[in-house]
């Protein structure tokens, strides 16, 4: 036992390490509203966080870690050189050309997770006389070579009144608009790219994903009689199937999904709508409490009622990618509708991959000390690092070259 535990000290103090290379914050969004006009001009607003683009062109002049007005607006050309030629906009197969007119005054707009630079520019694209749009390419590369988790969030309006939403990226960067003069655009379309974007987000959403984990690491034990609290993970015992860790993984899964769906729509439809520092405090306390948990009894409520408080939290966290899409409620329902399915999908797939495996090794002491001990404390570390960058606006992760 004395060398299991020291192999388990030691694992902790690499994994203490190697949390340092792991981040897991809001997710890189940016906003564009294309707005079509006739004779072939495009209005082109486009949101980028000021945070994203001082990590492309050192904006902090001074690095004391505050953006300020005068750093910024003397490097506005620079930021509009920068950003303009990662979208493009092609008509009838010929590139769409920004107007050769006085730029619009600097402009910084605050959204729920913090400043953003506000671009604007017109562009032309070829039309024939007296024809109507028929359709627009659109081109995103906007930190494509340095942040593959980033996304446009593209909202467009066309000249017919046609008007909708999609998500671009480095693994959707191409999409072409199809216009039918009045004719709504259909919903299951806009519906499965919204799926793909909800599996994109779990997929890259480190805090969720840990959390998840966090109960699934023992969803294959139960605590059958009083909690104790020390020595660590004792109180564990194995489940004697797999069909009673099933059940407690299916209830651990509907309470996390119908918490997280009730604040998902109540803060895409503007009813609620926390702070985004304060929801992604939260969401890493539930982290750290979760791990906790699993080394030494923290609660003695049903876990799924725990997990369902945390879903509350989780669900805010969720509803950024929709809080700042400027859609009316008539727009909202296949974005919201195919975003929380596609969060289900990739939670899905992570209980599928990884509960066989828990429930194969469930009894071995490897999984115990190993697995469990070894990645709660992990998880532990990680989620307390978050904790404090998100409480106090600071960043203790020490970046590493390459990565």
């Amino acid at each position: 036992m004395k060398n299991v535990k020291l192999k388990l000290l030691l694992l902790a103090l690499a994994l203490l390490l190697l949390c340092s290379l792991a981040q897991a914050h809001k997710p890189s969004d940016s906003y564009l509203t294309l707005t079509l006009r006739d004779a072939g001009q495009v209005d082109v607003s486009w949101h980028i966080a000021l945070r994203d683009l001082d990590t492309e062109l050192r904006l902090d002049h001074d690095d004391d870690g505050q953006l300020t007005w005068g750093e910024v607006r003397p490097r506005w050309p620079e930021l509009m050189n920068f950003a303009r030629p990662t979208l493009s906009l092609r008509h009838e197969g010929q590139d769409c050309i920004p107007l050769a007119a006085p730029p619009p005054e600097p402009q910084i707009d605050t959204h729920t997770d913090g400043r953003y630079a506000v671009l604007r520019w017109t562009a032309q694209c070829t039309m024939r006389p007296g024809h109507a749009w028929q359709s627009l390419d659109i081109d995103y590369r906007l930190f494509a070579l340095t942040d593959p988790t980033h996304r446009g969030i593209v909202h467009w309006t066309a000249a017919s009144g046609e008007a909708g939403t999609l998500v671009l990226g480095t693994p959707r960067p191409r999409q072409t608009l199809a216009f039918h003069g009045h004719s709504p655009p259909s919903f299951w379309p806009s519906l499965w790219r919204f799926v793909l974007d909800g599996v994109h987000h779990i997929a890259i959403g480190t805090d969720h994903i840990l959390f998840l984990m966090s109960l699934l690491l023992v969803s294959v034990w139960h605590r059958p009689g009083p909690a104790r609290w020390w020595p660590p993970l004792t109180a564990w015992q194995p489940r004697s199937t797999w069909g009673g860790s099933a059940g407690e993984v299916l209830r651990l899964v509907t309470a996390f999904t119908v918490a997280h769906s009730i604040t998902l729509g109540l803060a895409a439809f503007g009813v609620l709508s926390p702070p985004t520092r304060w929801v992604e405090s939260l969401i890493a306390l539930s982290v750290l409490l979760a791990a906790l948990d699993n080394l030494l009894p923290l609660f003695r409520a049903p876990r799924w009622t725990v997990v369902f408080a945390f879903g509350l939290v989780h669900g805010f966290g969720f509803a950024g990618a929709l809080q700042d899409l400027g859609l009316s409620r008539g727009e909202l329902a296949a974005p919201l509708l195919g975003f929380n399915l596609g969060v289900e999908l990739g939670q899905l797939a992570l209980v599928a991959v990884s509960l066989p495996l828990m429930a194969l090794l469930r009894r071995t002491p490897l999984y115990r000390w190993g697995f469990v001990g070894g990645g709660s404390v992990l998880i532990a570390v990680m989620a307390t690092v978050w904790l404090i960058e998100r409480v106090f606006d600071t960043t203790l992760s020490v970046g590493v070259p390459g990565f």
